[in-house]
């Protein structure tokens, strides 16, 4: 039975006083007082009891464990080293004197350290079978180069069978698995051992490490879990520290450090921690101050440089980030974690060359991490890609894609340069790269470092864009140049202020400059959202950063982004562009954002309510007289009649009886009920509006022109609807509406330009209108996607070039016949073409 941190606390002081000449206090104890975070308590007794010469290599350890909870890491190294000297067969010492070692940066001491528990082990194997043992061990195997499987299965594993009632192994297993970077295994291993030992703080933090990426919701449980169990835990409150710099609360953030150096004025972390904030503060001298800090009984170490540009990346600070890891790597060259973070830097700021060759130097030196294994994996699926490029982009795709669309992709972001540099008055003086990946784990390992990421479209570091193709999106279609139009945006926003943009500014941009390109891209008002502005839920612009921090859904997460877009508008609105691109300015010469919001917009508190009553107004004038609280429920036809003749301006009330009536088959109620909707939210861009649905009625009933006049109205306010697309581009085809099938053919392939099908009618489309470069285009895509029918194609495209290019299309018309050795029409036209040519001679390009 656990006894409660107050009983244990007076029992403690009780025996504190304690005048006989027993121990003040057991090991059992002074291990609760660790748990609970007593760590000044647990050193007194520790200190006691060592010098009562109570015997068990407990003490000392209890000694030392407590000792750098508190900061005495000096004190920590004699301790184990007097501890030695009575227990001179404790691998357990030995092997917290190696971690001093380390500590200090005597790696000649950390060596000769491992090797005397090599030589005690191989002497006398038997003598370390105990749980704390085998972990030690297996520690003292790692740190010798020993294979990490070997370690895991001969070491950890062992421990986890053979004393299941203890965590040593479960936490040594798990541990292990998050230092490789598989936080799958990791989860696997911890997730019963945190239901086996739920008063257990590291075990639970370990759990909420192995989660945070699939899970933030319970890794953020756990981490509260660990705290009320133990409210000094070091670890928890500098993993909660790092998400309110991420928030850029960077008051919170520095009471949460407080408290750690509370009881650890020396804690490394916490000063490197403290040294992040200053530099995203522009503090420089506080920089330097609070480094000089972390190094304090580190000099040697490059885990303080490490820490500290590891989380300036995360901040997309890059370049800094980079400095950081290579005087990590001054420090000690073979460091893995500054290797891996530098080439990871390297990439995202464009330098492969060097980003790769450390990402092998890594793999050869620990070929068990799996961020480095995903990276070179990579890398080899790369070989893949055709790469475009011009004057101001590498464009890097599949190359069946890019034969497809890779042309468009050039152009498209050719237009996105040319517009947002006059814009914003910036243009980037190197090429921009572009990566777009067919495969969403690629795409995710390349932009997060791990495969198991969802939810991203595209990511810009600032010199680089990844960004998923549209192949990859079929499960839930996405406007493809929608998503490199935000993403170029950021690359003028980033580089303009040097990384120093908050992520809502510069997602509020890139959203806002969607909209003016095209008000179907981008997050706009919408029923959820206009709910949220009328029940209050405005985040103030001071606050804006943390909305995307404390997302909780997708639907969180999309309001942030539209948010952020709203306030952009309106700066723009109220006090012009020149104001905005003066606030880049400001974040670029190190000003924080709410100082320059301050002097550029009247005053932040001023800009907080201006904004309120803006948004709140805009919410208000959306669909005024639409109520959207129908909850579904099982209603009988009658009731569901009955209740939507009654509440007429509820929208789902009347689209679920629209539903039932299409289901029933009553087509005439159905169309005047989604007429009335219509009429009712003609704003309604979803998939499943009264517009779509009213189309589908027509289809069902073959009233074709009126489908078709639906779907291009829903078109017009939907930019990523494909289905609907597809449909309107038969129609119009099938119609001979050239024109039309051409402009709805050029929003089909914005969205999904691999669809075989749609390309064919695109082609004839433009064939049809003299549209002979998208014809081409399309036909082109058809040799990469219908191998099978590429004698047509080939015929197809021949067709096109004969007048202006016979050259070109004789060639095409002879790999024709190739694959159709008796394909006729081809023959008459390489006919055709040989008579020009003998007729024409000085007419061929050539």
């Amino acid at each position: 039975m656990i006894r409660s941190p107050r009983l244990l606390l007076l029992t403690m002081t009780a025996l504190a006083f304690n005048t006989d000449a027993t121990p003040a206090a057991t090991i059992a104890e002074c291990q609760e007082l660790l748990r609970i975070g007593e760590y000044q308590q647990c050193l007194d007794f520790a200190t006691d009891a060592i010098q009562r010469r109570s015997y068990g290599e407990e003490w000392p350890l209890l000694k030392i464990q407590a000792e750098k909870a508190v900061g005495q890491y000096e004190q920590a190294l004699q301790t184990s080293v007097d501890g030695l000297s009575r227990y001179s067969w404790s691998v357990r010492l030995r092997m917290e004197a190696h971690d001093c070692y380390q500590r200090s940066g005597e790696q000649e001491l950390s060596r000769q350290t491992l090797a005397e528990i090599d030589r005690m082990v191989s002497a006398a194997p038997w003598r370390y079978t105990d749980a704390d043992d085998l972990v030690a061990l297996g520690n003292a195997a790692i740190a010798l180069g020993a294979d990490p499987k070997d370690v895991l299965e001969g070491f950890f594993d062992r421990a986890r069978r053979n004393y299941a009632t203890r965590p040593d192994g479960s936490l040594a297993s798990g541990r292990l698995a998050l230092q490789k970077g598989d936080f799958a295994l990791a989860a696997e291993i911890l997730t019963p051992a945190a239901q086996d030992f739920a008063d257990n703080p590291d075990v639970l933090f370990a759990l909420s490490e192995a989660v945070r990426s699939a899970d933030a919701e319970r890794s953020a449980e756990l981490l509260q879990a660990v705290l009320e169990i133990n409210p000094n835990h070091a670890d928890a409150l500098l993993r909660i520290c790092d998400q309110r710099i991420d928030a850029e609360d960077y008051d919170a953030a520095e009471e949460l450090l407080q408290r750690v150096l509370s009881f650890n004025p020396w804690h490394p972390i916490a000063h490197a921690q403290q040294a992040v904030i200053h530099h995203l503060l522009n503090r420089p001298i506080d920089e330097a101050r609070s480094r000089s800090l972390a190094l304090a009984f580190s000099p040697k170490s490059p885990e303080v440089d490490h820490q500290i540009g590891e989380r300036l990346s995360r901040k997309y600070r890059f370049a800094e980030g980079a400095a950081y890891q290579q005087q990590a790597l001054q420090r000690d060259p073979n460091h893995l974690p500054s290797r891996i973070q530098l080439s990871q830097d390297l990439l995202r700021l464009g330098q492969e060359d060097a980003g790769w060759t450390l990402a092998e130097a890594a793999h050869e030196q620990d070929g068990y991490s799996t961020t480095v294994f995903n990276l070179l994996q990579l890398k080899d699926s790369l070989h893949r890609f055709a790469t475009l490029e011009n004057d101001r982009f590498v464009v890097r795709m599949n190359a069946d894609e890019a034969a497809v669309y890779g042309d468009r992709v050039l152009q498209l972001l050719n237009e996105v340069h040319a517009e947002m540099t006059a814009r914003y008055g910036y243009t980037p003086a190197e090429k921009t790269v572009v990566e777009i990946f067919d495969r969403p784990a690629d795409f995710a390992v390349r932009t997060f470092g791990i495969p198991d990421v969802a939810g991203f479209l595209g990511v810009c570091f600032g010199k680089v864009i990844t960004a998923n193709s549209p192949t990859s999106q079929r499960g839930s279609p996405t406007n493809w140049e929608s998503v490199l139009w935000h993403e170029f945006c950021h690359v003028i926003t980033l580089q303009m202020t040097g990384n120093r943009i908050p992520r809502w500014l510069s997602e509020g941009i890139s959203v806002y400059e969607e909209r003016r390109k095209d008000g179907r891209w981008g997050q706009s008002m919408s029923h959820e959202f206009r709910d949220r502005i009328l029940e209050g839920n405005i985040t103030p612009v001071s606050e804006l950063s943390s909305a995307f921090l404390n997302a909780e859904s997708g639907e969180d997460l999309n309001f942030a982004y539209y948010e952020s877009s709203m306030v952009v508008e309106f700066l723009v609105q109220q006090f012009g562009t020149e104001t905005l691109t003066g606030i880049l300015s400001d974040l670029s010469n190190g000003m924080l954002i709410n100082d320059s919001l301050e002097r550029r917009a009247d005053g932040l508190a001023e800009l907080d309510a201006a904004f309120d009553d803006y948004l709140t107004e805009l919410a208000r004038s959306f669909a005024p007289d639409v109520e959207f609280d129908f909850e579904v429920t099982e209603l009988t036809a009658d009731e569901l009649k009955l209740a939507a003749s009654t509440n007429p301006r509820n929208y789902f009330l009347g689209m679920s009886l629209a539903a039932q009536q299409l289901r029933e088959k009553e087509y005439s109620d159905a169309e005047q009920n989604l007429q009335r909707l219509i009429e009712l939210f003609p704003e309604d861009a979803g998939s499943g509006s009264a517009r779509r649905l009213l189309a589908e009625l027509y289809r069902r009933t073959d009233r074709v022109q009126e489908q078709a006049s639906l779907l291009k109205q829903h078109l017009e306010v939907s930019g990523d609807d494909l289905d609907a697309a597809m449909q309107l581009l038969a129609i119009q085809t099938k119609q001979e509406d050239w024109p039309a099938a051409v402009a709805t053919g050029r929003l089909l392939m914005s969205i999904d330009p691999m669809q075989p099908v749609a390309l064919r009618l695109i082609a004839t489309a433009a064939s049809a209108s003299d549209d002979r470069d998208m014809a081409l285009r399309c036909l082109q895509g058809l040799l990469s996607l219908e191998p099978a029918d590429a004698p047509k194609t080939h015929f197809q495209m021949a067709g096109l070039l004969r007048q202006n290019e016979p050259q070109l299309a004789r060639r095409h018309i002879l790999l024709a016949l190739e694959q159709a050795p008796r394909y006729r029409e081809a023959h008459r036209m390489l006919l055709e073409l040989t008579d020009r040519e003998m007729e024409f001679p000085g007419n061929s390009k050539r």
